[in-house]
């Protein structure tokens, strides 16, 4: 077997940056001057295709919520369901703490970020439109009256793991 004299060096990066005019603005004059330099090839990072999920039917004994946090990503009867970002960081905090009884403050604190005012609708309000976008089929999220909601449909939802070429 024989190797090249000076195989070629690969560098892939990931950098998280604020996502504004100004920093993408530098970020593509920095790639354009890499690319200039001689024998460099950029090129965008190739990643295996995810499976695709089948569309189930109500009756299918795999008829399970998919919700895949890295893509944030909720799929109902294999189709996407419209989240906005609270409702999806809601479904997910819900989700992940199956059979418990979340007080309002709680998801307010640990979802939203702030103390909730007093007599405030904010987090009944988000879980009737959760409800609703997930369908009535089958009762998920539980409200237990003077406290705060319970997440009961543990056994119809599938948190997926993010594949092993996108963890960092």
């Amino acid at each position: 077997m024989t190797v090249p004299p000076n195989p070629p060096l690969v560098v892939q990066l990931s950098i998280e940056l604020p996502r504004n005019p100004d920093t993408l603005a530098a970020l593509t004059e920095l790639l354009h001057s890499v690319a200039e330099l001689p024998g460099v090839a950029v090129r965008p990072p190739t990643q295996p295709e995810l499976p695709l999920l089948r569309r189930s039917t109500p009756h299918d004994p795999d008829d399970r919520l998919r919700i895949v946090p890295q893509a944030r990503t909720v799929l109902r009867h294999g189709l996407p369901v419209p989240l906005t970002r609270l409702e999806f960081d809601l479904l997910l905090y819900l989700t992940e703490r199956p059979r418990r009884v979340l007080p309002r403050r709680t998801l307010m604190a640990d979802v939203w970020g702030i103390d909730e005012p007093l007599n405030s609708r904010t987090v009944d309000v988000h879980i009737r439109r959760l409800r609703d976008k997930l369908g009535s089929d089958r009762p998920r999220i539980t409200t237990v009256r003077g406290i705060g909601y319970r997440f009961d449909g543990a056994q119809d939802v599938v948190i997926e793991q993010a594949p092993e070429w996108a963890v960092v």
